[in-house]
């Protein structure tokens, strides 16, 4: 697999019933995809974690059946769609387009690279020729992280004869990073790229909802209206200000559309008009932070909210309001009990005199007045 572009493994079990039922439409899925595509070398294959326990472990399989795509050996992504015959086929050739996980522009000259360049994506600037080995070997890396950053890389017919050739990286589109190291160490050239973009602001959709989960990281998100560049700016400003990368790399940072995820704004006591709001979640309890507007972006308070969460006092002030709200809720059923208990103590005294009133039984003797016997006319 470490010699394979491109390979797709089920992770299955033999006791369970799903992945059994996968394995038939994944074994159909390999051959045809052998029939269709013969020259082909990538890899379709299964590991049975009960027999290959350390395997499952190894990469973190927590449920049964999960279906990874390596990329020379490297985990990239998950796929979590169709699991029928067709689906895995087109599945698989999509990730076989290396377009489709590396976001390439072309650029006729080196100083046209900030034309490409987009908010909360940094951008990578691979000046190497098109097709050489330091080009596909860089490729190679990035296509690893998967959807994180933009490349800009020479058009194909720019041989790049008279010209340097450089690897650069710019988180903001007007300052560059070079890479001093190897350009034919791949590990080398991947833990590089992995510094600068794995602990990055990303946006939170829906589709990437199911992997964060699972990787149960803690989530900081800011809630924004969308299209607010000017919220977002000021958040990754702050974000590279209070928090040092050791810190970084424990969470997952997101920006995320107040619109778009209504439900979960309206969950925490917001509406869209009280955006931007800012979140720690710990996939366990979520705490909002008490600031509003430009008050979240102040020097340090994101610092301290971050480090709240780390040394449990989040937790310790959710435990103090729940003890306030048990001890009300206590105070206000022993009022209601003594309550009871008075009520109860008075309805047991005996009034002193009884009112006289007239009986309402002795109206169902028979009438005088309609043709019936009385008991004493018998």
């Amino acid at each position: 697999m470490q010699n394979s572009r491109l390979a797709f493994v089920a992770f299955t079990a033999s006791w369970c019933p799903y992945s059994q039922e996968l394995l038939g439409s994944f074994t159909q899925a390999a051959a045809k995809y052998k029939e269709k595509y013969p020259d082909r070398k990538t890899v379709w294959g299964n590991v049975d974690c009960v027999s290959e326990m350390k395997l499952g472990d190894d990469y973190n399989i927590v449920k049964y059946p999960t279906m990874k795509v390596f990329f020379y050996g490297h985990p990239m992504v998950e796929h979590r769609g169709s699991r029928q015959v067709n689906g895995l086929i087109e599945f698989v050739e999509k990730m076989e387009n290396t377009a489709h996980f590396v976001d390439l522009n072309e650029a006729e000259s080196l100083t046209q690279w900030q034309q490409f360049v987009r908010p909360k994506k940094p951008t990578l600037i691979v000046w190497f020729p098109q097709g050489s080995p330091p080009y596909e070997m860089i490729l190679k890396a990035i296509a690893v992280i998967y959807e994180r950053t933009i490349v800009v890389a020479p058009v194909a017919s720019n041989s790049l004869e008279h010209e340097e050739h450089k690897l650069w990286f710019s988180l903001d589109g007007e300052h560059v990073e070079h890479y001093n190291g190897s350009v034919t160490n791949f590990k080398e050239i991947l833990e590089w790229i992995k510094q600068k973009v794995v602990d990055m602001v990303r946006e939170l959709t829906f589709e990437i909802m199911e992997e964060v989960a699972e990787q149960e990281k803690p989530m900081l998100v800011l809630f924004r209206k969308k299209g607010d560049l000017e919220t977002e700016r000021k958040f990754i400003e702050a974000i590279d200000r209070d928090l040092e990368k050791s810190v970084r790399r424990k969470l997952n940072i997101f920006l995320a559309d107040g619109e778009l995820l209504r439900n979960v704004v309206i969950r925490f006591n917001r509406n869209p008009d009280d955006l931007p709001f800012l979140v720690v979640d710990q996939l366990v309890h979520a705490y909002p932070a008490a600031w509003t507007g430009d008050e979240i972006f102040a020097p340090g308070n994101i610092k301290q909210f971050v480090s709240d969460l780390f040394n449990e006092n989040h937790h310790k002030k959710l435990h103090e309001k729940v003890n306030e709200l048990l001890q009300k809720i206590l105070t206000e059923t022993e009022r209601l009990e003594r309550e009871a208990e008075e009520e109860k103590d008075d309805s047991k005294e005996t009034p002193s005199t009884l009112d006289k009133q007239e009986s309402v039984f002795k109206q169902l003797k028979p009438s005088k007045t309609r043709y019936s016997f009385a008991k004493e006319e018998l």
